[in-house]
């Protein structure tokens, strides 16, 4: 048991690593993949990552077939667990070495390394089971249809061939924060970039002070996409047909279609006053990517009441009649 404990570590210890790593950095020739859970078919469809796969099995294999502890389950092991003979900077042989201190901090920082690995798969399956992880940037993108460890949908479920593809049931809120593919770095003060997240239309940008913020896309009077030419001045941005303003930081409401003269107004006093709908975003702690707090449900819930009111045209949603 031992043995298998010391393994299990060691590959846990090398995940948790690899996982911080390619926040930053990529092997030269490998496909780059932000979402560690899509990375493994990813690799396993560009060719260049098939062969570094084949040979990472085959070292593991020619390991393992040297260093199979088949006697220990008998009490008949002939090294001691762990002990793989690999030294070759000869540290063992120093004459400071702690062998004990040495195995009792690989055993210790190995069960560690197996809870923190655990616990990013966790909340990949169950988003926000583990608390500040989002924070981290190691929480996977989410998705409509969730998979695990590159996996497809079609291959951890086989859905009926007439499943149904929209309903009319009530679909609740799932807040999940969403990378926007942007980094901190990339918008200048004032600068907008307009991103369709989660099914939901965003505009992302800075203030002049370059305070980063996150908008919707469509402005509430009509609708006008305030990608189109909208301007950002200090914390507040101007939508570009009627000139209506609203506070980036809270979405309030400061001026309703002032321009152009007679035309705007009018226009406005048509449609109800709203404030602009506004996301939470930051910067993850590692990589300085940009995410945005989305409902992922936003689409469904959408979509179900498009059913609900087409369906009440020509009976009851629930398949009954008036």
């Amino acid at each position: 048991l031992r043995e298998s404990e010391l393994k299990h570590g060691r590959v846990c210890m090398l995940a948790f690593v690899g996982l911080l790593v390619q926040k930053v950095a990529h092997v030269p020739g490998y496909p780059e993949v932000a979402d560690w859970t899509s990375a493994l078919s990813v690799l396993g469809s560009d060719k260049v990552g098939v062969f570094g796969l084949i040979q990472i099995l085959a070292f593991i294999g020619v390991v393992e077939g040297k260093f199979a502890p088949l006697d220990a389950w008998i009490g008949q092991l002939d090294r001691e667990a762990g002990d793989l003979g690999f030294d070759p900077a000869n540290l063992t042989k120093g004459k400071n070495f702690d062998m004990k201190s040495m195995q009792l901090k690989e055993i210790k920082n190995g069960r560690l390394a197996m809870i923190g690995v655990a616990s990013i798969a966790a909340n990949h399956v169950i988003p926000g089971a583990v608390p500040f992880l989002e924070a981290t940037g190691l929480s996977a993108l989410a998705s409509e249809d969730r998979a695990f460890c590159g996996m497809t949908s079609s291959q951890t479920s086989q859905q009926s061939k007439t499943a149904a593809r929209y309903t009319t049931q009530v679909i609740l809120p799932a807040l999940t924060w969403l990378k926007t593919g942007l980094k901190a770095g990339d918008l200048a003060p004032t600068e907008l970039r307009a991103k369709t997240i989660g099914g939901n239309d965003v505009l992302i940008g800075k203030s002049e002070g370059g305070k980063l913020f996150c908008v919707g896309n469509l402005c509430p009077h009509i609708g006008t996409p305030m990608s189109e030419g909208a301007d950002v001045i200090g914390d507040v941005i101007v939508c570009p047909l009627h000139g209506s303003s609203f506070k980036t930081t809270t979405g309030e409401l400061i001026d309703w279609c002032p321009s152009p003269p007679i035309i705007g107004p009018v226009t406005g006093f048509l449609v109800e006053k709203k404030n602009l709908l506004i996301f939470e975003c930051r910067t993850s702690l590692f990589g300085g990517d940009i995410e945005v707090l989305v409902d992922t449900n936003a689409k469904k819930a959408y979509e179900a009441n498009y059913w609900k009111g087409l369906l009440d045209a020509q009976g009851k949603d629930d398949g009954t009649y008036y």
